[in-house]
């Protein structure tokens, strides 16, 4: 797909914005923002309201789940990274997500690494908010859960975090040591940067928000992120 074939699916005429729809957190439209934001494609940010999300909102989406985003034309657009892709091709200096078929796969193979520790990470997480597809009982009964929990996300961090890390810590190495895949923001970076940025949140028990304190090369690597000077001009609208 062209720039120009991205931008006339996400901007259209201007008369009618893109859409996108997701609880007023983070979470897996985080990327999608900055995305659309360094791509200068404006959109309208329509934050869910958890309250009505089962009572509401959830029987209406196409598949029960967000974010869903709605494109000038009608059209709708499921699927996260599909959006991020989208948003990358948009961008009009072609560097979020490039065009050369060499550049493209090494943005892959690394939207893979990130899918990866999110796939690591998450029964860490999931047991504690949803035990019973873990095959422990419910929350409320289950007497020994705060001790399988502490035990899940401590190992992650010892082992699994610091292994993650290592990987990351290669990959921005082998690139020139800006960002992951060469000297220019990717799309992938922008994953990489909200899925790794989350354990230093605080937002998970037993996650000390210190953790990624021991890679000081990581942690460099999400300060080059945020100075990146869209994504600066994002977060700072945000904290208006």
């Amino acid at each position: 797909m062209s720039i120009e074939a991205a931008r006339e699916l996400l901007i259209g005429d201007g008369a009618t914005p893109l859409k996108l729809e997701y609880f007023a957190i983070e979470g897996v439209a985080e990327p999608v923002r900055i995305a659309l934001s360094i791509a200068d494609v404006p959109f309208d940010d329509v934050g869910i309201d958890f309250k009505d999300w089962f009572s509401a909102k959830k029987a209406t989406t196409k598949y029960g789940v967000v974010p869903e985003m709605t494109l000038p034309d009608g059209s709708l657009v499921t699927e996260s990274k599909a959006m991020l892709r989208l948003a990358g091709e948009a961008d009009p200096e072609g560097k979020l997500f490039p065009a050369d078929v060499r550049s493209r796969l090494k943005v892959e193979m690394t939207l893979g690494l990130v899918a990866d520790l999110d796939k690591t990470w998450n029964p860490a997480m999931y047991v504690g908010m949803r035990p019973q597809k873990f095959g422990y009982p419910p929350k409320e009964e289950w007497s020994e859960g705060e001790t399988v929990i502490k035990k899940l996300r401590t190992e992650f961090v010892t082992n699994e975090l610091p292994r993650f890390m290592g990987y990351f810590t290669d990959l921005i190495k082998e690139s020139g040591g800006k960002f992951l895949c060469g000297e220019n923001l990717t799309i992938a970076d922008i994953a990489a940067y909200q899925g790794i940025g989350y354990y230093r949140r605080g937002v998970a028990d037993h996650v000390p928000k210190d953790c990624l304190e021991k890679f000081p090369e990581i942690m460099a690597y999400l300060g080059r992120v945020e100075a990146h000077p869209k994504v600066a001009a994002y977060k700072a609208s945000k904290a208006k």
